[in-house]
């Protein structure tokens, strides 16, 4: 089983969500994923998987761990796409892992480190660019895409309303300028 991530958007629904979504002109990237994927929560039937490193299934949710990957998720496509290492935190209570994605010929060598008693056996594993690619402009898209299955306005605000063309999301702003 190598490293694989994944949402599978909540159904649709008929009402929206909560209100409309105006966000402040300077609201940052962190802080839409974090709303976001309290909305995708709150509709309760999306799910969000990670696995790899011997374990297919690892122990996380919606509300909290794929918010903290999908924040460092424009970092990982812009280092994966322009062959530079990227490091993904996964900081979250009884998760607590670093993965780190290094440029390889024709692929990516992703090595996992565990900060609890879990052990990652293998401790590398290996995927080709564009399957990687493939993968996270898919989890992008479907992210997006649960935004607008439970009728939230946040699905209509950048950088999710762009995400649904599965082209997947850019570093923002705040990231790239400092």
């Amino acid at each position: 089983m190598s490293f694989s991530v994944s949402f599978r958007p909540p159904a649709p629904r008929g009402a929206p969500v909560g209100d409309p979504v105006s966000p402040e002109p300077d609201e940052e990237y962190e802080t839409l994923v974090m709303e976001a994927c309290e909305v995708l929560a709150e509709a309760g039937d999306g799910s969000f998987r990670m696995g790899g490193f011997g374990t297919p299934e690892w122990p996380v949710d919606v509300a909290y761990d794929l918010s903290a990957f999908m924040e460092q998720l424009p970092d990982l496509l812009a280092g994966v796409r322009a062959h530079q290492e990227v490091e993904v935190d996964l900081y979250s209570q009884g998760l607590e892992r670093t993965l780190t994605f290094r440029p390889e010929a024709g692929g990516v060598a992703i090595h996992c480190a565990s900060r609890t008693r879990w052990v990652p056996d293998p401790a590398c594993e290996r995927l080709p660019q564009g399957e990687l690619l493939t993968m996270l402009s898919e989890l992008a898209a479907d992210f997006a895409e649960g935004l607008v299955a439970v009728r939230s306005g946040l699905a209509e605000v950048a950088p999710f309303r762009e995400w649904r063309d599965r082209g997947g999301p850019r570093a923002p702003r705040s990231a790239t300028t400092g």
